[in-house]
């Protein structure tokens, strides 16, 4: 790291996108070091090595006709009560490390102050919005600390077609993204249909982000990344982007490059007009390995060398920081409600 953006800028990061309850189901023990970093990258003490203050941590559940022993699973979009099970499950992983010291759950605007290289935050986001039985409990899950919700994982949901199995936004699906603006929580389009994200854009008021999506025009034809027309739209709503660093999203072949990262933030910033609106969002160990990452960011604490390599490519100190960082905080700012006097 250059002297230069070491004392003006020390990268600090939020990243925008970690399945971290879904590890801990999984068996990891998140907090202790990864025993084995070529198996897997992620855990507290990693996160506080790598400067990430904030993470966006999932509550990740999946439909499915065939649940064997898998934790976070449900028996498909009808099993009302197993999603909402499923989901709430995750919240009280993330309330017994809140308990425990080893992070804050960001709830209001007070708690960002709060978090920090010690003390790391998490804002809860809902990766496919099934464990919300109805639109009516938006509510209470906001008061359980949900911040962000993306309304389908790849399979789709009752709400809206996923990039896997596609379909609209449905009539229940914009009743709740009405409720979600009611709370002012933060709509996620990442995994959405086409057809479901020109709904969401349609119906949605309240702020837009894809916290893990790429560019389409650089990995061909797959409804799991943004359309160019749809970053615009997200940028339109001074929304952000979150990098994701599954190689497969990068390249349409093989293992990627840092350099491929930074042709995804360049094309996402080009077409947005600015670099406002380019975060990362690293998905790391989502359900894929180290070895999956690009070469040279299999670990958090590698992230630095994607902010030199942004500097390299003309970047600003303070457009790297807002990448690493300031992008997805303007967001909670602006999202989060005030501390309770």
């Amino acid at each position: 790291m250059s002297p230069v953006f070491d004392t003006l800028y020390p990268v600090k990061w939020i990243d925008g996108h970690l399945d971290l309850a879904y590890l801990a189901l999984l068996g990891r023990d998140l907090t202790a070091p990864c025993p084995d970093p070529r198996q897997g990258s992620v855990s507290l003490p990693e996160l506080r090595a790598a400067g990430v203050e904030i993470a966006f941590a999932t509550i990740f559940t999946e439909p499915t006709d065939d649940a064997g022993d898998r934790p976070a699973v449900y028996a498909g979009i009808d099993d009302l009560d197993g999603a909402e099970a499923a989901g709430r499950r995750q919240i009280e992983i993330y309330r017994r490390l809140e308990a425990a010291g080893e992070l804050r759950i960001v709830r209001t605007l007070g708690d960002l102050e709060t978090v920090g290289a010690a003390m790391p935050g998490i804002v809860l986001l809902m990766e496919g919005a099934d464990p919300i039985r109805t639109p009516e409990e938006v509510p209470a899950w906001y008061d359980r600390g949900l911040r962000l919700v993306g309304l389908t994982w790849s399979m789709g949901t009752r709400y809206a077609g996923g990039n896997q199995r596609l379909g609209p936004l449905t009539p229940l699906g914009i009743e709740l993204v009405r409720a979600l603006d009611d709370c002012n929580i933060i709509h996620d389009a990442s995994h959405l249909s086409d057809e479901a994200m020109d709904g969401l854009l349609e119906v949605a008021r309240g702020p837009l982000v894809a916290t893990h999506s790429n560019c389409r025009a650089l990995v061909g034809e797959n409804q799991r990344h943004l359309r160019d027309d749809h970053v615009r739209a997200i940028a339109e709503r001074d929304g952000v982007i979150g990098l994701n660093l599954f190689s497969k999203f990068l390249v349409p072949a093989g293992r990627a490059s840092i350099g491929d990262c930074v042709a995804h933030v360049e094309r996402l910033a080009g077409l947005m007009g600015h670099r406002r609106g380019v975060a990362l969002g690293t998905d790391m160990d989502g359900g894929f390995g180290p070895g999956d990452l690009p070469r040279g960011l299999d670990h958090p604490r590698t992230l630095d060398a994607l902010a030199e390599a942004l500097r390299a490519a003309g970047w600003s100190d303070r457009d790297v920081e807002g990448f690493a960082y300031a992008n997805w905080l303007r967001i909670l700012e602006r999202a989060l409600p005030a501390a309770p006097e």
